[in-house]
């Protein structure tokens, strides 16, 4: 199966009003990471965002100026993603920045599958939940290293990371589709977790 796992960076914490600065994406393809295989671009902004969002996402004035267009953005990153359904940590915050700017830059937004790894990590590793509730906690505990934390494309690269790990944790669980992650998924809100 092939995953697609996402992180966007934004001019703010708002995904539905604060501009989409540049997306990353990466490839699991067979059960590995397609570094060969991957998706990184800018949006071109009008106007850079604040000095402390900046030190937030690192993209310079300069490199939010000099981005793509935002429609050629967004459709190399649906060219690159296909059909495949789509992981990231967070996932509402990701998929909501993603529709926001496909409906107003070109009219529509890609309906997909997502799945939240902040949402099966827990399920799957519980002795783990109640110290970590951010990427870095996840990444720390399980080891795993990010190149460079807030780049898009770094933290796409670490979360497919953390995605491998869990979907061998769900196979050990007999979860091997797609179908068997999104009713784990929709467990949490059962239990009311």
């Amino acid at each position: 199966m092939r995953w697609v796992v996402v992180d966007v960076e934004t001019g703010g914490l708002n995904p539905r009003t604060d501009p989409l600065l540049s997306i990353g994406a990466v490839e699991i393809l067979g059960g590995q990471i397609n570094l060969g295989s991957g998706c990184e671009v800018r949006l071109r902004q009008e106007t850079a965002t604040s000095h402390d969002n900046i030190l937030i996402h690192g993209l310079t004035d300069s490199q939010q100026l000099t981005g793509l267009p935002a429609r050629e953005a967004l459709l190399q990153f649906a060219e690159f993603a296909q059909v495949s359904p789509r992981v990231a940590f967070h996932a509402a915050f990701d998929r909501d920045a993603l529709d926001t700017a496909f409906k107003k830059e070109l009219g529509w937004h890609p309906a997909h599958h997502w799945l939240d790894a902040a949402v099966i990590a827990p399920l799957l590793f519980a002795q783990h939940a109640a110290k970590c509730r951010h990427l870095d906690d996840w990444l720390e505990t399980l080891c795993i290293a990010n190149f460079s934390r807030h780049s898009a494309v770094a933290d796409a690269a670490a979360t497919a990371q953390l995605w491998l790990i869990l979907l061998d944790a769900a196979r050990h669980q007999k979860l091997a589709t797609l179908k068997d992650l999104e009713s784990l998924a929709r467990s949490r809100h059962w239990l009311g977790t």
